[in-house]
């Protein structure tokens, strides 16, 4: 069976595969979760009117809980992407410069380690009823100290720059975000009526289980990409700083054919766009339901629509405009970011649930945005440099995150009794600047 196994020695894609299945299936139960044990812990609310929070049997009392309960869960969240924004790239810039140097495979057993040392404390506080929802933090102390999802996902970009042609290296990133995709749908499918069934505990058990099944799956099948002597490799350079200092200057040192400006624009317009596309989720569950009173089973039923188009216009959008059409991949991000930034706006000014569902599409187009700017930076810098800059990529995505989903959490919390869609303009904003860049 291992032996079989290994004919998948390159394929990443199960890793954030299972990464996003694991993301999604806890993401909306997490804040469900935050809200129910803030409401009858720290507020001190009826315990039977709190867990009717979300659900499709809430009443009139619950309804008048919503937002007092919110507003101080907002804080918790914010403070969980606080740390995840600022400390977790500390590591994973020390990580990633490491492993140019000694190898892709230890940076992605690095990551899913801490992945999965998250999870089982996430399982452990959830197991615990009358504890403070602060406590939940606890899962950031081995998220930040092995990089976790940043080092993850910049092992897999990475990876991919190193064992796929330059000709299939486009189609392949855009599988490879499709796939990560293919996990959040069926993680968000699934997560409710797991959650209904079972509970919040064994939401967390099962995305430990498959941060193991994915570590063990990287130890015994995935193959190092790069020419490493595993007894020359030296664990103790993983505490030196300068590969920070290092990675800084690698980004903004001066390169031929003005090729410096050019990264430095693919760098913007990815974390600006990313920052964007994820600082929202913070909030859409909680617009979602202040507005059209959607439960928990709404919500996931409307992720999941948005996750499928999102897989399908991916894979679509590269292989029809970049591969048939040979459209340059500059004029597609363009016209993706276009579509983005007027999906928000349709998104700020629905009144209806169809018009939510119809901006979901035009945000969709905007899968293609980050895949194509990987694929821009894995031409336009060499072999060696790629792992760094790709984690740089991605910790500063968790930077743009923090101060997008910093300031649609405060839009939110002032204007959620009388335009608590406010925040999808600001949004729109965002995306217009980045459509700057890409131009």
């Amino acid at each position: 069976m291992i032996e079989c196994l290994r004919n998948l020695s390159t394929r990443v894609e199960i890793l954030l595969l299972l990464y996003g299945f694991s993301y999604m299936f806890e993401g909306s139960i997490t804040t469900n979760f935050l809200l129910y044990r803030t409401c009858y812990v720290t507020l001190g609310y009826n315990i039977d009117d709190c867990y009717l929070l979300g659900t499709k049997y809430a009443n009139n009392r619950t309804k008048e809980l919503e937002t007092k309960v919110q507003t101080y869960t907002t804080y918790i969240i914010m403070s969980k992407s606080l740390i995840e924004a600022f400390i977790a790239p500390l590591f994973c810039f020390l990580l990633a410069a490491w492993s140019d140097k000694y190898g892709r495979r230890p940076l992605m057993l690095f990551g899913l380690t801490g992945l999965l040392m998250s999870y089982v404390v996430m399982t452990v506080v959830s197991s615990l009823p009358y504890i403070s929802p602060w406590y939940f933090l606890l899962h950031e102390i081995p998220f930040c100290i092995f990089g976790s999802k940043i080092s993850l996902l910049a092992a897999c970009i990475s990876y991919v720059a190193d064992t796929v042609p330059e000709e299939n290296r486009g189609i392949r990133l855009g599988f490879l975000e499709a796939t990560s995709n293919i996990g959040m749908l069926i993680g968000t499918t699934s997560c409710s009526y797991i959650f209904t069934a079972f509970g919040y505990n064994t939401i967390y058990v099962i995305c430990a289980t498959c941060q193991f099944l994915a570590w063990m799956f990287t130890w015994f099948c995935i193959e190092e990409s790069l020419n490493v002597d595993e007894s020359e490799r030296k664990w103790s350079s993983l505490i030196q700083l300068s590969p920070i200092k290092e990675t800084m200057m690698m980004i903004f040192r001066r390169r031929e054919n003005n090729n410096r400006t050019v990264l430095l624009c693919i760098f913007g317009v990815v974390v600006i766009f990313m920052g964007g596309k994820y600082s929202n989720s913070s909030v859409i569950f909680l617009y979602l339901r202040e507005k059209f009173t959607w439960s928990l089973e709404d919500y996931t039923l409307f992720v999941a629509f948005s996750l499928l188009t999102w897989i399908i216009l991916c894979v679509v959008c590269i292989k029809v405009l970049v591969n048939i059409m040979r459209i340059k991949e500059t004029t597609t991000i363009i016209i993706a970011l276009l579509l983005n930034t007027s999906g928000y706006l349709v998104q700020g000014f629905a009144n209806a649930t169809w018009q939510i569902y119809g901006a979901a599409c035009l945000l969709s187009i905007g899968s293609c945005v980050a895949p194509l700017s990987h694929l821009l930076l894995s031409k336009l810098v060499p072999k060696e440099e790629i792992g760094r800059l790709y984690a740089a990529m991605v910790s500063f995505d968790s930077i743009s995150l923090l101060l997008g989903s910093t300031l649609n959490t405060f839009i939110y919390n002032q204007t959620i009794a009388f335009i608590p869609q406010g925040f999808n303009f600001v949004t729109a904003i965002i995306y217009a600047l980045s459509l700057t860049l890409a131009m």
